[in-house]
């Protein structure tokens, strides 16, 4: 059966030492003069944006700096109020998956003249378990967008969006190509600035990232090979990178990993992990790395019997021995070395410790079974399933 294999579309990555003093010719190549930075709150007001000042000049139109957790639809609304009043042509992200998420919205707002909450809906994609997909359609390519990443989430690599409703507190995503920044800068002095737990959080993303693309139904092997890679180098560096945030090779791989993570994922979907995460995140207004570190282990289990040769090959990225081992035994083994990786980095690991509310699991259960990253594991789920996934990661 013949298949398709679409790469990913950031026309540029730049990434190293320096690569942030250099952010302004990486924009001004793609088109953008005057570009508003959507960035980070702990960001705003230091030498990193007096570096986007003295780079821009005159040309850095404004700065917002007040997107919550999850990009709520009035926050994005605002910025992209702000965006149309200063003539911004552009926009520059800087920080974790929320900014980098809100400068996307920005753009879809922008040019699909998006004003009021409601008019979210006409554009978030629909899912109907267990395989119809309602993908409105984003036409063209938007704004420039120029991603500066300082966690390891790797939303910077993908045309996909996700912003809550603030009144159903459900995380709709929002999917097409000219959702992706033209540019990604990677650099780890910037990125050296991430509070620890957040590193650490956002670098178990970066694994769950890997191990539902190698998870997918849909599997290609250039993105298994990325993905190992992408486990090696995490698993080699995340302890170390959290400890030591001046050490900048150790940083430099984590991106790069988490860069690699996200190869897959983005063109042959996540999995059941990300579709309770979403949901998880939003209602009790979780990071996405504590989902992830809660969460996976859980569904690696709940596919373990049917996805033993790709958890072999997890338990080997991630550093395990195997050659001696039955495919049971190694796919223990993967699903044990991401435990003692979450626990190493001190990540929570269980919904009770992040801060969840039993009583709201069934309803966030509902919501799971209509996320489209829900579609492409390789064991069929029920909503019974989902919750006993939920009690089991209580």
């Amino acid at each position: 059966m013949a298949r398709t294999f679409s790469p990913t579309r950031v026309d540029t990555v730049t990434y190293g030492d320096d690569a942030f003093g250099g952010i302004a010719d990486i924009l001004r190549a793609h088109g953008g003069r005057r570009p508003l930075a959507i960035m980070s709150g702990s960001l705003a007001g230091t030498d990193v944006e007096e570096s986007l000042r003295d780079q821009f000049g005159g040309g850095l139109v404004g700065v917002y700096s007040d997107t919550p957790q999850h990009v709520p639809r009035m926050a994005v609304l605002r910025a992209a109020a702000l965006a149309r009043d200063v003539g911004a042509d552009s926009v520059v992200s800087v920080g974790g998956g929320t900014p980098i998420d809100c400068a996307k919205a920005v753009a879809m707002c922008l040019a699909m003249e998006i004003t009021e909450p409601a008019d979210f809906d006409r554009y978030r994609v629909r899912f109907t378990y267990p395989d119809v997909h309602e993908i409105p359609d984003i036409p063209g390519r938007l704004i420039p967008h120029l991603a500066v990443p300082t966690t390891l989430s790797a939303g910077e690599h993908t045309g996909v969006a996700g912003v809550t409703d603030e009144v159903s507190h459900e995380k709709c995503v929002y999917s097409a190509p000219g959702l992706t920044p033209v540019a990604v800068v990677l650099d780890p002095d910037v990125a050296a600035r991430t509070p620890a737990w957040l590193w650490a959080a956002s670098g178990i993303r970066a694994i769950d990232h890997a191990v539902e693309g190698i998870l997918s139904t849909r599997s290609m092997p250039i993105g298994d090979a990325l993905g190992a890679e992408a486990l090696r180098l995490l698993s080699a560096n995340l302890v170390h990178s959290k400890d030591n945030p001046l050490d900048r090779q150790a940083r430099t791989d984590c991106l790069l990993g988490s860069w690699m993570s996200i190869f897959a994922a983005a063109e042959v979907g996540t999995g059941l992990s990300h579709g309770i995460g979403h949901q998880l995140a939003a209602e009790f207004d979780m990071t996405h790395g504590v989902t992830s570190a809660i969460v996976l282990p859980h569904v690696m289990a709940f596919t373990e019997e049917l996805t033993r040769p790709q958890l072999r090959r997890i338990a080997e990225a991630m550093g395990c021995d195997t050659r001696d081992q039955s495919d049971a035994d190694a796919a223990r083994r993967a699903i044990a070395a991401v435990r003692s990786l979450v626990t190493s980095l001190g990540v929570p690991d269980t919904i009770s410790a992040a801060g969840g509310r039993r009583d709201a699991l069934p309803t966030v259960a509902e919501r799971i079974m209509g996320d489209p990253a829900v579609a492409v594991s390789r064991r069929p789920v029920s909503r019974d399933d989902i919750l006993s996934i939920l009690e089991a990661a209580w």
